[in-house]
């Protein structure tokens, strides 16, 4: 393996974000390790269960959760589906789908409580927990350099007007909302359909609105994923479809009506790129035309969610063997059936990324009972989604000319069974003096963030592009960062 010639005008800035091995755009050269996804370890039961009349059996994250660090509490936006016929237990409430958001905190995240906001009535009484009406799948962005009376953003489905589309609003706190006077928008053709997720990329000033939309793929009208794009939240660019379905997603299929589509895609920021969580739907039967039960979807078949992922928010690549990073459960557990859906975005919590996702125990035409909808916990070690392995043989990875930040060089790695050391080489590819393979102290632990230290100290050389090369022996790189005195 040997390094390329640079330019160094051609390094690439990468701030003190962390930078994953997701894909190889940092990487110039790698020998001797393979590419692991980590699949979620997950709890094993549900943290949130539609235990109140006004959830109707059913509670899903389509929405968000958000930690609030100044209050030390999570909050959850989600949502439940009442079903047709109930408006006159919720005065307001349109025939549609009966779909409403609710909102729940927690002071840990696993363990919830459902408020009583006062704001709707149901069944005779304000005490609930019922936000908002006939939306679905709410995204909240908290933005804290808003103006105060938008600090947060929401963006939805809106089933209220005679004409379908999305919907966008504000609050000051999250709880009661003002909707602005553009809506609805993304509403230009009736490919349009329900499910949506907003990104907020701060490096590039844009909103990214990953939506779901019909689309003829091999002669089925299925689900695809599409994504439009805005600098205000209020005017939004042409959708542009981004992830469609190919050979490998039909190849399980036995009959000709069998397919395979996405219920939607959860797609956000995570240090300098983005990533995706995308429920692929195996569609064993499609009963459209054909007598189902009044709860019962014309769809079905299997749900679990695989990871996707981005450097722009707009050319999205799926991981390459298109294993689960979400599986389902084992038979007759709670989500045995279905990953349907997960929050906009994960939280990074300590060690930990914490995600949300809806759990069904059927399949997704299941009838109700016994199909429930509950929402549960996943969790990985910090930027534990993908790691670059090695065994006892070695492996080298190289990078490309970096423009770092002056610090101090941060791994998360598992080296509890071999090593990991760093050497710094110029654009070239020759090793700088003091930061060679042998003036550094190897890493022999499992850390989430674990400092580089050479000879010559701890702290990057900052006149210049630098590569890095790691060298692992029976270990696992998970992703690098540059700790800085901000984000120390």
């Amino acid at each position: 393996m040997s390094s390329q010639n640079a330019d160094p005008k051609e390094a690439l800035s990468t701030g003190s974000e962390t930078q994953l091995f997701v894909d190889d755009a940092i990487i110039s050269a790698k020998s001797g390790v393979v590419r692991t996804l980590h699949p979620a370890q997950k709890l094993e039961r549900p943290v949130l269960l539609p235990d109140r009349p006004w959830e109707g059996g059913r509670v899903y994250i389509y929405g968000t959760v958000h930690y609030d660090a100044v209050a030390q509490q999570f909050r959850m936006w989600y949502l439940t589906r009442l079903g047709r016929g109930q408006q006159h237990r919720a005065p307001g409430l349109r025939e549609r789908q009966g779909d409403m958001i609710l909102y729940a905190t927690s002071a840990d995240g696993i363990h919830w409580e459902k408020p009583e906001l006062g704001l709707h009535e149901f069944d005779g009484s304000r005490a609930n927990n019922i936000l908002i009406f006939d939306k679905h799948s709410p995204t909240v962005i908290v933005d804290e350099t808003a103006d105060p009376s938008e600090r947060y953003k929401m963006a939805a489905w809106d089933w209220s007007r005679d004409q379908f589309g999305y919907w966008v609003a504000h609050s000051a706190d999250g709880l009661v909302w003002n909707e602005y006077d553009v809506n609805p928008i993304l509403m230009n053709s009736t490919e349009t359909l329900e499910t949506i997720t907003v990104a907020h990329d701060r490096h590039a000033g844009e909103y990214f609105a990953f939506h779901r939309r019909w689309g003829d793929i091999g002669g089925f009208d299925r689900r695809l994923i599409a994504v439009c794009t805005s600098r205000n939240f209020l005017d939004w660019s042409e959708p542009e479809l981004i992830i469609v379905s190919d050979e490998q997603d039909d190849a399980w299929a036995q009959d000709p009506e069998q397919r395979g589509e996405f219920y939607g895609m959860s797609g956000f920021v995570y240090g300098r790129q983005f990533l995706g969580f995308l429920p692929v739907f195996n569609v064993v039967r499609d009963m459209r035309g054909q007598e189902v039960g009044a709860e019962q979807s014309p769809w079905d078949g299997p749900i679990e969610a695989q990871l996707a992922h981005s450097r722009d928010g707009r050319r999205w690549e799926r991981f390459a063997d298109r294993s689960p990073i979400i599986p389902r459960g084992a038979p007759g557990s709670f989500d045995a059936g279905c990953i349907l859906c997960s929050a906009d975005r994960p939280i990074v919590h300590g060690d930990e990324v914490w995600h949300y996702y809806t759990a069904i125990n059927t399949t997704h035409g299941g009838p109700m009972p016994p199909k429930t909808a509950t929402i549960a916990r996943a969790a990985w070690r910090l930027d534990g989604f993908v790691s670059l392995d090695a065994g006892h043989f070695g492996g080298v990875v190289e990078t490309v000319p970096l423009n770092l930040p002056p610090g101090r060089l941060v791994v998360n790695a598992d080296a509890s069974k071999g090593s990991l050391a760093v050497e710094l080489l110029s654009p070239a590819g020759e090793p700088l003096p003091g930061f060679t393979l042998g003036d550094c102290a190897p890493v022999r632990t499992d850390s989430v963030r674990r400092g580089v230290r050479w000879q010559n100290g701890e702290r990057l050389p900052a006149d210049r592009p630098l590569r890095l090369r790691f060298h692992l022996d029976s270990a696992q790189l998970y992703s690098f960062r540059v700790e800085t005195a901000e984000n120390e």
